[in-house]
């Protein structure tokens, strides 16, 4: 009996010594306007209900959360810890009853107060870093608008290149149409996030869903009606339920009974006005029922061992980039490969416009099985935006669902300026750290009165951007505008054209620049909503063709850091580009070998048929 207890004193003691080692892998970090006019902008303060929302999303023990609250001068609302119980209490009495009543909002003291506070809560080396900035204003720390503007200078261009270097990925949520859009998407497509500028309140629960979702992937279920159904490989799954206000959620089991929304030891509910989590452990398998809820914004994500996974898409992808898509099943992290099983499963693929409260379905077509995967390539999404690429892998006997988040955007920024004389300067930046700019290059196309087109290389800076300086005669009147032959960091090419622009010249006054509103090639398809109430809006879906010829692979789809497919060519210039000095010797004096004992090769060959030929005249002549 004292053996046993010694045993079991030291197995609690082995236990406590080994529990802290449970490592978070993402890092959550939101920061929260506190000017007064949040309070006009969120009468409901439904910043609160996100709050708590990514706090009952993020799985305990697996990530982080902390939360800024930034104005006249930053300060802490609650310190970042690992996700527990203990804490998300704790974020629930701090989230209601903060103040917004700054008239300042130094944006800049906050992003520099984040990157100078040491990370915390136990996190895991390589750890994921999300970032989350609501706002409803513009940077304001003074009325004098240079102080303002440095602010800004400094936020774009100091600040920004430290996110870049850490991999911290910002999000940042506009409340209102004042907000500095140009800084805050600016902000996001740098850092490999995504910028919504939020319509009503009520749409900052779902973008708090979709950055949670992007940052933390996984199975779910998909909904028929408001049924879903349940198998045997489920061994935990969460109903995200939005809901109006005072209206609680009806879930019916499959035996016909409905679902006690109390916790308890199967069951764990956190109920807030506008949204309910349920997650249920060991659920019955058979059909379930949902009542009381918008389905279209609702999701039932999974535990199980019968996942599907999908090749990860890029936060941003540029405008006419192609997207390459493979989907696999896996058992325990391991692809199935049965045929008996995979010619039972149909994947279908949809892509699906996000609009405010609007969702647009640009396509939605059957994947073409390859091997043990199914591949599907997406060529020429033109139209900027945020988009939801939806996997659904059939079964018959079940079904799951992957949901992939990203924004579209063009991949540079072409703007042209008058620097002073007879000069007109045009420059084309990249937005983002994907656009592999050694080889990419950028094309000026001139357009003159008489119809005649110039086209024009536009050098690259030592800055990292495009650059062109041009001469303007007096009586010059021309259009411009630039093709992007762009390549990403993974390989992939694609084409893109700018805006048009326009300059002139008036005798010997300065030159002028000018956008010109229309956009031949990459303009807006889709239509302005009817004033009528009754009427609802027509949507042109934008111009996506889903190419079918995808090269053929047998390599499983990874379950991390998934690669864009490549071409054979341009892996052989990546790796010819990637070549040291002392491989291109090599390389060169092994080519050099291959010539010399291919000439050899030829001339013995040569000498042996002629032998050959004397011989046969030799015998001609007996």
């Amino acid at each position: 009996m004292k053996w046993l207890k010694i045993n079991t004193v030291l197995l609690v003691a082995v236990l406590s010594f080994w529990m802290p080692l449970s490592k978070a892998d993402t890092q959550f970090r939101v920061i929260v306007d506190a000017s007064g006019s949040m309070l006009i902008s969120d009468p409901d303060k439904l910043t609160s209900e996100a709050l708590r929302l990514i706090s009952n999303l993020a799985p305990e023990e697996k990530a982080t959360l902390g939360i800024w609250l930034f104005g006249e001068e930053p300060r802490v609302l609650l310190p970042e810890a690992i996700v527990n119980k203990a804490n998300k209490t704790k974020l629930a009495s701090y989230v209601d009853s903060y103040v917004t009543q700054d008239v300042k909002t130094d944006l800049e003291a906050i992003i520099k107060l984040l990157l100078e506070t040491p990370d915390s809560g136990n996190l895991k080396s390589g750890f994921n870093r999300h970032w989350i900035l609501v706002t409803d204003g513009m940077v304001d720390i003074s009325l004098d608008e240079a102080v303002n503007k440095a602010s800004r200078d400094r936020i774009l261009n100091e600040l920004t290149a430290k996110l870049e270097e850490r991999g911290i990925h910002l999000h940042t949520i506009s409340m209102t149409g004042y907000t500095d859009k140009a800084l805050l998407e600016s902000l996001s497509l740098r850092t490999d996030a995504t910028h919504t500028e939020v319509a009503i309140p009520e749409d900052l629960l779902d973008t708090f869903d979709r950055i949670f979702t992007q940052a933390s992937p996984s199975d779910e279920l998909p909904f028929d009606g408001n049924r879903f159904s349940v198998d045997d490989a489920i061994k935990e799954l969460t109903l995200v339920v939005f809901h109006e206000t005072g209206m609680q959620p009806h879930i019916v089991k499959p035996d016909g009974k409905s679902l006690s929304l109390v916790s308890s030891a199967e069951v764990s509910v956190s109920s807030s006005d506008h949204y309910t989590l349920i997650t249920v452990r060991d659920p019955a398998s058979g059909t379930w029922q949902v009542n009381n809820v918008d389905l279209e914004r609702s999701s039932i994500r999974v535990i199980t061992d019968l996942s599907a996974q999908a090749t990860p898409v890029a936060p941003v992808i540029f405008q006419n980039e192609p997207i390459y898509s493979t989907v696999g099943l896996f058992q325990k992290n391991e692809l199935i490969k049965d045929d008996k099983v995979l010619d039972l499963l149909d994947v279908k693929q949809t892509l699906v416009r996000l609009s405010g409260e609007q969702k647009e379905t640009v396509f939605s077509q059957d994947t073409l099985r390859t091997n043990e995967q199914f591949k599907q390539r997406l060529e020429g999404i033109t139209e900027p935006g945020n988009y939801e690429l939806i996997s659904l892998v059939d079964g018959k006997t079940f079904s799951r669902q992957i949901s992939q988040f990203f924004a579209v955007h063009p991949a540079i920024d072409f703007e042209g300026t008058s620097p002073g004389g007879n000069l007109v300067q045009f420059s084309a930046k990249p937005v983002n750290l994907r656009l592999n700019m050694l080889r990419s290059n950028v094309k000026l196309e001139f357009t003159y009165n008489s119809g005649t087109t110039e086209t024009e290389d536009m050098p690259l800076a030592g800055q990292g951007y495009w650059e062109k300086l041009i001469p303007v005669s007096p009586g010059d009147n021309v259009n411009v505008r630039a093709k992007l032959i762009g390549m990403t960091q993974t390989g992939q090419r694609f084409d893109y054209w700018t805006p048009m622009w326009h300059f002139d010249r008036q005798g010997n006054s300065a030159p002028t620049v000018t956008l010109l509103d229309g956009d031949v090639n990459n303009s807006s398809n889709m239509s302005e909503a009817s004033s009528n109430n009754d009427v609802a809006p027509v949507f042109v879906p934008p111009s996506v063709s889903v190419v079918d010829d995808v090269a053929e692979t047998s390599d499983p789809v990874p379950e991390e850091n998934t690669k864009t497919d490549e071409s054979v060519t341009d892996q052989m210039l990546d790796k010819a580009n990637n070549l040291s000095t002392s491989e291109w010797i090599l390389y060169v004096a092994l080519n050099l070998g291959g010539i010399i004992v291919i000439a050899g090769g030829v001339f013995l060959y040569r000498r042996i048929k002629k032998n050959q030929s004397l011989r046969r005249e030799d015998l001609d002549d007996v």
